[in-house]
């Protein structure tokens, strides 16, 4: 059983929302208890303040408690209606993530300035008033605030609140709840990213305004890597300069699967079981034919086209063989209703859907992303900013920002969609044992110095045990050993070990046994349309210029 801590909520934690305190839980080991009387916390208790009384941080203090307050002693300050710019202080106690750093925010025009007093660290600004400082006295310590937290409507989420341009409102409860059980947290995954552009191809060594050697060029002065969702349709043909290109620089250039004949919404459609899988096999079947023809290998992860994914889809795409899928939060919010109500949507470091499906969100690159960026890294989350090759219509400067953003972050492991899945999992180590949370159907590790046992775990708490396969390969003498296991069941390792987990689901079924669709006649004539107005756009551009 993992230890969670007990968090008070004065005057009582029903005054938190019921989606955020269901969140909050799934993302940090905490309970939420009321707390009615102050006065009974003892030392080393954590408060979350919310009467907006003042005279409560005075009954704290001095009693070696840490409290989160939000206050109702604020100065009144004229915010930015239409959104302003968070900056944030240079204190060690923020996250090194945040530090620093100024982000934009959407409009907030009531929220007010808190009333500093001296020693009090400014955490954030907000226009010209602090709306979060801390506050250190002997043996107290206390976050206040003063923008109150989130009481969601309608259909809103609390990812909403942290998509990166809203989030001053939940991001310091996150922060202060991580602080107060530094002790008991998972670790996160090293930060991963990847700069994704859906549809270009290996018909040429450009894409529209894309050029690869440019694109290589500027990669490797910028460090960065860059994804290339290409649509199986297009495997008929490739230039063999173009898949030289691909192939001396790995390192910067990597290609995964945008659909299969890029209809619109051709993954969101109702569908039967049968009409999935056989347009999903189609897709595996012409990625393949287009790895031997080229010696290229193209990841097993799907970009939906228009990001529609129902989730049926996804499901018989895990089952074929694909490690998972990346789209926006929002959209795969929008095609499948069971998401609407998710409290995690969002907000984990992927959207695990039933039978371990698994979705990288991504969001789209553009000159104000900063903030979205800077928010998944701080979630824990691979940092994918996507964009269609119009987007280097004035040439790569964005591409340069986003990447520079994003190293500032510290250090950044870049590569392809299949590496970020393989890597995405939490762990928790327990004296010799580590436990492994999965937000990926295939993962690899290297079992860290002192382990011995290693346990499997899956996000959904509750969940029956789930058969998985590993694949434990002792570096120092070659040997491999294949482990059936269950989810939650031990498993002896050694240190220095490299353990490969796949779930049991994964490919069980051979899509060269599925017959492909019957093609579609409108397929070829619409996707040469697309293709050929990508292809035409710089030329138009540059006769429109002169």
């Amino acid at each position: 059983m993992t230890p969670h801590k007990n968090i008070f909520v004065h005057p009582s934690a029903g005054l938190m929302d019921s989606a955020i305190k269901e969140a909050l839980v799934r993302l940090v080991l905490v309970r939420f208890t009321d707390c009615p009387d102050v006065a009974e916390c003892k030392e080393g208790d954590a408060v979350i303040s919310l009467s907006g009384d003042d005279e409560v941080l005075k009954r704290m203090g001095q009693r070696g408690i840490a409290c989160f307050h939000v206050t109702c002693g604020v100065v009144e300050s004229k915010s930015p209606a239409d959104g302003g710019r968070v900056r944030f202080g240079d204190s060690s106690y923020l996250d090194k993530l945040l530090r620093c750093r100024s982000i934009w925010h959407k409009g907030l025009p009531n929220l007010s300035g808190i009333r500093a007093e001296a020693g009090d660290e400014v955490l954030a600004c907000y226009g010209e008033r602090p709306v979060w400082i801390l506050r250190k006295r002997a043996g107290f310590s206390a976050d206040i605030v003063s923008a109150p937290l989130p009481k969601l409507t309608g259909d809103e989420q609390p990812f909403d609140y942290l998509d990166g341009q809203r989030y001053i409102q939940l991001l310091p409860l996150l922060h202060f709840l991580r602080k107060v059980t530094t002790d008991l947290a998972w670790s996160p995954p090293p930060l991963k990213a990847c700069l994704m552009f859906d549809d270009p191809n290996l018909h040429w060594t450009s894409y529209g305004y894309l050029s690869y050697r440019e694109l290589i060029k500027q990669a490797k002065t910028s460090g960065y890597h860059v994804a290339f969702a290409t649509v199986p349709f297009d495997a008929w043909g490739s230039n063999r300069s173009a898949v030289s290109l691909f192939k001396e620089n790995s390192e910067h250039l990597s290609l995964l699967i945008h659909g299969n004949d890029h209809a619109r919404d051709e993954l969101g459609r109702v569908r039967t079981r049968e009409g999935h899988f056989r347009l999903l096999a189609q897709s595996l079947h012409r990625i393949e034919r287009l790895e031997k023809r080229t010696g290229l290998h193209v990841d097993r992860v799907m970009v939906p086209p228009h990001e529609a994914l129902a989730d049926a889809a996804l499901d018989a795409m895990r089952v074929l063989g694909f490690e998972g899928a990346s789209l926006t939060p929002w959209m795969l919010r929008y095609w499948n209703p069971k998401r609407r109500s998710s409290p995690f949507l969002g907000l984990e470091i992927a959207e695990m859907m039933d039978g371990w499906g698994a979705v990288i969100p991504r969001f789209k690159l553009s000159p104000s992303c900063e903030g979205q960026i800077v928010i998944a890294a701080f979630l824990g989350r691979p940092i994918v900013p996507f964009a269609h090759h119009n987007t280097a219509a004035d040439g790569l400067e964005l591409l340069s920002q986003a990447s520079r953003i994003i190293n500032s972050l510290g250090d950044v492991r870049w590569g392809g969609a299949e590496m970020m899945l393989r890597s995405n999992y939490l762990t928790l180590r327990e004296n010799t044992k580590l436990r492994i949370k999965l937000y990926s159907c295939h993962v690899l590790f290297t079992v860290p110095k002192n382990i011995t046992t290693v346990v499997v775990e899956l996000p959904e708490k509750g969940e029956q045990p789930t058969a998985l396969v590993f694949t434990i390969t002792n570096k120092a003498g070659g040997e491999s050993q294949v482990v059936q296991a269950m989810s939650g069941v031990p498993v002896e390792v050694m240190p220095g070990a490299t353990v490969e987990v796949v779930s049991h689901c994964l490919g069980k079924v051979d899509y060269h046994s599925i017959e492909s669709p019957q093609f579609a006649p409108w397929a070829l004539p619409r996707r040469m349309f697309c293709e050929g107005r990508d292809r035409l756009m710089p030329v138009m551009s540059k006769l429109r210029r002169g």
